[in-house]
């Protein structure tokens, strides 16, 4: 009896300790962001970053080179414009993570220079070609402002939307016929619904003039940089 037992007492060590072999290993994960401590994004792209192990959380960016807005536990960052941002993350529990965006130049930017199509890029969702847009109109008004005021020296290049009332102008102390950085520049976008919103320019920039025409770029802190090509006037 006392054989059988030590005999039943011993195998039943043994599958205890095979039960606790089996058991799968359990991990808690630590509350992180997947893309680590860095994401590079290219301008108007968007990437998603998961929350792991957030439960509820709160978002900030130090600027606005890059939009993000959260889902549920995924965050979608949205390249804006040139440059970096840190995005913090904090968690319910005062835990945060941190990230730095860096946002790219995206192929259409690269090929800004390139090609000499007139047109205005990051006005719309596409860009817009002047001479393959039905219903569009190009002005060239010097010595006014963004508003149309009489303003000595300003110059402002204006597309216009005949059919939706959809514009968008820019001014700048300039006739772009020269390369060079100007302060003072403003750029208006009007939605066809008498709503009009107005964006001081941190710089606009004629960067190249060749065969009577100019590349621009007015840069703001709001939106993705405006770029056209323009036809001199």
């Amino acid at each position: 009896m006392q054989m059988a037992r030590n005999i039943f007492i011993s195998m039943s060590f043994v599958v205890m300790m095979l039960l606790v072999a089996c058991q799968p290993n359990v991990t808690i994960d630590k509350f992180s962001l997947s893309c680590g401590s860095a994401l590079s994004v290219k301008e108007n792209d968007t990437d998603i970053i998961e929350v792991i192990a957030g439960g509820d959380y709160i978002i900030e960016t130090d600027n606005r080179n890059a939009l993000c807005t959260k889902d549920g536990n995924h965050i979608t960052v949205k390249g804006v414009k040139l440059g970096s941002c840190i995005l913090t993350v904090t968690a319910e529990n005062g835990e945060q993570a941190t990230c730095t965006i860096t946002v790219e130049k995206s192929a259409a930017q690269k090929d800004f220079l390139i090609f000499s199509d007139p047109r205005v890029e990051n006005w719309m969702d596409t860009p817009v070609y002047v001479e393959k847009t039905d219903g569009l109109q190009v002005t060239c008004e010097r010595d006014t402002d963004v508003a149309g005021y009489h303003s000595p020296g300003t110059t402002t290049y204006g597309y216009y939307f005949v059919e939706s009332g959809q514009f968008c102008r820019l001014s700048a102390p300039t006739d772009f016929a020269e390369k060079g950085d100007f302060q003072g520049g403003v750029v208006a976008i009007g939605d066809g619904n008498n709503d009009t919103r107005y964006y001081l320019c941190e710089n606009v920039a004629v960067v190249k003039v060749i065969n009577g025409k100019a590349w621009i770029e007015a840069s703001m802190d709001m939106r993705a940089d405006l770029r056209m090509v323009v036809e001199l006037y």
